[in-house]
């Protein structure tokens, strides 16, 4: 399973992240500059293994670091390990982690606070919403689900206070990008084994990161700038506050935070914008892509040119939600160098034109023994304007097609029963990525996904989806998910609708700031001109 869709934020566009150097006075003069971030909920836990929302995850990736950490551009970097090698086999990484990685209390970084912080995330009383991205590791599912008992039976162990071998199940090119997220963190062996309540009390948080706990309130989460992190010369700011103010906004045009969207449920209110300020909004992506799904096994949606029709008869630009979708995987997953989308146009799959969608519902009505469409049903859940984006779809078909839709609003929870009993005709649908690369949006479609609930399966992309996993070199592994996505999009499996964006508000000073691919916001790298 993956985190599904359940919030639509917004409209936009990319929101490029620019890198700019400094030097000399500059340097002073943002020493003791602090960052303030208005939230709409601050975590009550600050546990790795057991976060789950993008509030959460911002705070957490301040505090903490990994073997590996993601860069700007979305590629995983090296971080607590210096360097890591590859057996023959491609099967066992050998990690060696770097001399100079500390603990907040001064002790150093162990490879064994790996191997207990992993094995912690993966026992089956772990409350771990993730551990699923942990399955690559041999047996990690067994032990997970409570099959084995013996936790020393995990494909991973400390061979020295800086040395780690993590064996895999099967060959996994996309390891490596696994490693950022926040499940396999490590954490203080010594206190989270003696103290279950240490991710809640601020006198027990000890981290590794770049920021450091300073404080912790209702209200307020303040991180400050840790002298002891291997890279702190990479680390301008001095303070980075996380604040809960009543609304975010009106706290931004108060000049009482310095930034506003990302991060968790929050968004702009548009209400409390005054004119200069929504003057100054600001559009970023993030990894989720926004679509319908046809119930494959049903008349009349089992013929291809009728879904083929209903694709390309949609104006995704009069939606105004998102980034128009032309294939699936969004435009913030890292790609081979870029970022997927910009190597792999979406726009090559298919195109908007009514003239030729009505020529194709023509045909496919025909093949199918119908004189016209007969009116179905899309249903759609409540709240995040999900019943307003599918009225501007159905206008679009009644305008282009001559066609009728109805709609019909459920819970969330009667919505995903809905689908996974293949009891509807068309649904919403949603897919957020868990990591940052294509396999994390793409292995929704294959026959062994338990998540797949479009009905829809294809031996070829099954194929597709096991070569790339198995396949090192980069480039080589996006030419064979963009084979993968375009045979989707060919087959029309689901209709891809908008990449999905969130608002926000930054002051403009602020450089390498950035909402990250998950949605968190990251802000380790971040200084002020």
């Amino acid at each position: 399973m993956k985190r599904l869709l359940h919030i639509i934020l917004a409209v936009g566009l990319m929101m490029s992240v620019t890198l700019t150097g400094e030097t000399g006075s500059s340097y002073a003069a943002q020493a003791n500059k602090v960052l303030r971030i208005g939230l709409g909920s601050l975590p009550e836990v600050l546990d790795p293994a057991v976060i789950a929302d993008d509030s959460s995850v911002t705070v957490v990736k301040g505090l903490f670091e990994g073997l590996v950490r993601l860069n700007a551009a979305g590629q995983a970097v090296p971080a607590i390990a210096k360097a890591w090698t590859l057996s023959n086999d491609e099967l066992t990484y050998t990690f060696t982690l770097r001399a100079d990685a500390k603990w907040s209390n001064g002790q150093q970084v162990l490879a064994s606070d790996f191997e207990y912080a992993w094995k912690r995330a993966l026992a089956p009383e772990t409350d771990n919403l993730f551990a699923f991205n942990m399955y690559v590791i041999i047996n990690a599912e067994k032990y997970h689900q409570g099959i084995l008992k013996d936790a020393s039976s995990l494909g991973v162990k400390a061979l020295s206070s800086n040395t780690l071998q993590v064996t895999l199940k099967e060959k996994t090119s996309y390891f490596i990008q696994l490693l950022a997220e926040s499940t396999y963190l490590p954490v203080y062996a010594k206190t989270a084994k003696g103290n279950s309540k240490w991710a809640t009390d601020i006198k027990s948080m000890i981290t590794n990161g770049p920021f450091k706990l300073k404080a912790w309130t209702d209200n307020e989460i303040s991180l400050v700038k840790n002298p002891d992190y291997y890279a702190a010369k990479d680390i301008k700011l001095s303070e980075v506050r996380l604040l809960l103010p009543e609304n975010p906004t009106i706290a931004y045009m108060n000049k009482e935070v310095d930034w506003v969207g990302g991060g968790g449920e929050e968004s702009v209110d548009y209400a409390s914008l005054d004119s200069a300020t929504e003057r100054s909004l600001d559009e970023a992506p993030y990894a989720s892509t926004y679509f319908y799904q046809f119930n494959l096994s049903k008349a009349p949606f089992n013929n291809l040119k009728i879904r083929k029709a209903l694709a390309m008869a949609i104006d995704r630009e009069s939606l105004r939600y998102g980034n128009p979708a032309f294939g699936f995987v969004p435009p913030s997953i890292h790609g081979a160098k870029l970022n997927f989308r910009s190597e792999m146009s979406g726009r090559a799959y298919f195109r908007e034109d009514a003239a030729a969608a009505r020529v194709l519902l023509k045909e496919g009505l025909r093949e199918s023994g119908l004189a016209k469409l007969p009116v179905f049903t899309i249903i759609v859940n409540d709240g995040s304007n999900h019943g307003a984006i599918a009225k501007k779809v159905i206008d679009g078909w009644h305008k282009n097609l001559g066609i009728d839709v109805n709609i019909e609003i459920q819970s969330f929870p009667e919505l995903v029963k809905n689908r996974e009993n293949q009891n509807y005709t068309m649904a919403r649908a949603g897919w957020t990525a868990d990591f940052n690369d294509p396999a994390s949006m793409m292995e929704l479609f294959s026959s062994q996904s338990v998540s797949n609930d479009t009905g829809w399966s294809n031996t070829v992309y099954d194929r597709y989806m096991h070569q790339a996993q198995q396949t090192t070199d980069t480039g080589k592994r996006m030419e064979i998910y963009a084979k993968a996505e375009k045979l989707l999009i060919e087959q029309m499996a689901v209709i891809p609708l908008f990449y999905c964006v969130t608002d926000l508000l930054s002051n403009p000073n602020i450089q390498n700031v950035y909402v990250d691919y998950d949605g968190s916001i990251a802000f380790t790298r971040g200084f002020w001109m």
